[in-house]
């Protein structure tokens, strides 16, 4: 190590906040338990910040997950460069004594192993904003490398609004410290890079003294400001030198490096093979950020000693068949009649005024599917990708129930800005803006939040509700065996509450009545008794078909459970009946225009309807028409 690095190093100090009397004292980092710990939460929440972060200049953002094994001299010059034996280390040790401590405890035991080897993980993007902004300022370097809990996102369209995904780089590290190296878009520029690192102890003691610190640290340079000492970045030459060794240095382009000291999967006993570990980050990426990928939105590219593996979405066969009903979402087909046909509709979706009474534009969400072919990985057969401008998978959504027979599909919901190429509508904006604010921290739900609360006013758990429910009819629409129809409207999809006013309630727009379907329940002590009748109106008709599923019901009107149906009879010939899960799926040739079933839940133990045991239940029974196909 030549002089002028060594007076780098020196240059560089660990910098622990001290508590003082009475201070809180923190077991541990509490944004570790808020959310998922597994490979997957880590490349999903890595990525959707740095996709946040890009900047708007028509490049795709690109991030590279580089793996880095260190023995021997280069894990001494690593350590060197660390602060190892200038205050890291020490504190290390004391938060190993501690009953939190085991974690801590196997990386000092791996330090001092001369044969022992150092894993690091570097997550670098570019073509992002990198750490701009000031310490005691909003800004993307206060909420990485000061705040907890806080994000600085203000776009509207951002992945993620809690500021909850930077905490998975600290829960990945076995050290508990990730290290910073920054190149900075705009005025700051010139002054790149900029170089920190932020460990997250639990509160300790050192032994010679009896200071209490509190558990986050820098290695930085102090300062000292009005306020008192405080962290500073290092920049310029400085930053560069010690970025280089401690194998964080990046091309001079605008964004951030991060490295997490000494990776480890805190789901796993084992440490995972790095080729093997490289390829489940290839796997995780694609599957959650195919959209973006494919719209050339990011590069992803995953690099361990020996390979690179670009993430591509040809590369992960699970999502080729999602990839492909997205591509043709715009087809005016409303019917899969083959293996690997694509058929699509809009569903509406009618959004509360905001908070301050500001009225939303009604628009929709564009839900294509793509009918199974024998080839296709079957992963995830059967569900639905919802997405929306971010360009990342929220969830695969199962909808296992809507198929049957040889109807299997593959489901997308594409929301928001991901709806349409080109520039999006007033209604599109508005619609991302909603679904942002209906993600939860793990962004993996569109559900009633408090940030709903808080951005809208009443009727948005009503418009989420409603989109699901008509995206189901959609669904059912587009695998059914029907006609060659228009549009939604054109079928019947009737739904009859038992407890409701009698009448089926429709979820397309008006038409005449294709349908008439009564139906009633009583609960007879451990079970639910259903009957009913189904009348089909029209006189030519192709041959029809009925879903029939029991849902309970809450005091508000909430569904909370599906109660299983344990067998259904049908009194008429010409109608096939099968079971799919807890629901049943009729099928009735041409012959039949009316039927009646009737049939019993599954058994549960005895309940009390006196004393409140039992709910209400509501009878879902979603009838669809084939209409017959003119010559």
């Amino acid at each position: 190590m030549d002089q002028e690095q060594i007076q780098t190093n020196e240059a560089a100090n660990w910098f622990f906040f001290s508590g003082g009397p009475g201070a809180p004292r923190y077991g541990d980092d509490p944004t570790k338990h808020a959310v998922d710990h597994d490979t997957e939460a880590f490349v999903r929440e890595v990525l959707q910040n740095a996709n946040d972060q890009g900047l708007s200049n028509g490049d795709p953002v690109e991030v590279t997950f580089r793996f880095v094994t260190l023995t021997g001299d280069e894990k001494a010059e690593f350590l060197s460069g660390l602060g190892w034996d200038d205050g890291l280390g020490e504190r290390m040790r004391a938060v190993a004594d501690t009953h939190n401590g085991h974690r801590y405890e196997r990386v000092v035991e791996r330090v001092n192993d001369p044969d022992a080897e150092l894993r690091l993980l570097v997550v670098e993007d570019r073509n992002t904003t990198g750490l701009t902004g000031r310490w005691d300022g909003d800004s993307n370097y206060a909420a990485l490398v000061r705040d907890e809990l806080y994000s600085s996102k203000q776009d509207d369209t951002a992945g993620g609004s809690y500021g909850l995904g930077k905490s998975v780089l600290w829960t990945f590290s076995g050290a508990s410290t990730v290290v910073f190296n920054s190149h900075l878009a705009g005025e700051s520029q010139n002054d790149s890079p900029r170089f920190i690192a932020r460990s997250k102890f639990p509160t300790h003691q050192l032994e010679k003294d009896n200071t209490t610190y509190q558990g986050a640290g820098w290695l930085c340079q102090p300062i000292e400001t009005d306020d008192g000492p405080r962290p500073e970045s290092i920049w310029g030459e400085r930053a560069l030198r010690l970025a280089e060794q401690l194998h964080v240095d990046r091309p001079a382009v605008s964004g951030t490096s991060a490295m997490v000291v000494e990776f480890q999967d805190p789901t796993r006993d084992e440490r995972p093979d790095i080729e093997d570990l490289a390829q489940e980050f290839v796997d995780a990426s694609v599957k959650y950020f195919w959209p973006a990928i494919y719209r050339g939105d990011l590069e992803i590219t995953v690099e361990t000693p020996n390979d690179t593996i670009m993430a591509d979405v040809e590369s992960v066969p699970a999502i080729r068949p999602f990839v492909e009903a997205y591509e043709q979402r715009t087809t005016d087909t409303q019917t899969l009649v083959n293996p690997r046909d694509v058929a699509g509709l809009d569903i509406p979706i009618n959004l509360p005024p905001r908070a301050d009474g500001t009225e939303t534009p009604d628009g929709s969400v564009r839900l294509s599917a793509r009918l199974a072919s024998p080839a296709d990985d079957d992963s995830y057969l059967n569900n639905v990708a919802l997405f929306r401008g971010a360009g990342m998978v929220v969830k695969y959504y199962d909808q296992s129930r809507v198929a049957y027979g040889d109807r299997n599909f593959f489901g997308v919901v594409a929301a928001g800005e991901a709806q349409r190429e080109g520039v999006p509508s007033d209604s599109d904006r508005e619609i991302d803006r909603f679904l942002r604010f209906a993600e939860p921290p793990e962004h993996d739900e569109w559900e009633s939040t408090e940030n709903l609360r808080e951005q809208y006013q009443r009727g948005f758990r009503m418009a989420l509700d409603d989109m699901f429910g008509t995206m189901r009819d959609g669904l059912r629409h587009l695998i059914s065996k029907g006609g060659n129809s228009d549009s939604l409207s054109d079928n019947v999809l009737n739904r009859f509450p038992i407890h409701g006013s009698g009448k089926p309630r429709s979820t397309t727009s008006p038409v005449d009545p294709v349908f008439e379907i009564d139906s009633s329940s009583r609960f007879d002590g451990d079970a639910w008794i259903i009957s009913g009748r189904i009348k089909l109106l029209p006189d030519e008709f192709g041959g029809w078909s009925a879903d029939i599923s029991l849902t309970g019901v809450g005091e508000d009107g909430s569904r909370y459970d599906d109660i299983p149906i344990d067998y259904l009879e049908v009194e008429q010939s010409g109608v096939t009946v099968s079971k799919d899960g807890g629901s049943i799926h009729l099928v009735a040739d041409e012959s039949v225009d009316e039927l009646s079933f009737s049939g019993r839940s599954h058994s549960d133990e005895a309940a009390d309807l006196v004393h409140g045991d039992v709910g209400a239940t509501q009878l879902e029974i979603l009838a669809e028409l084939e209409t017959p196909e003119e010559d």
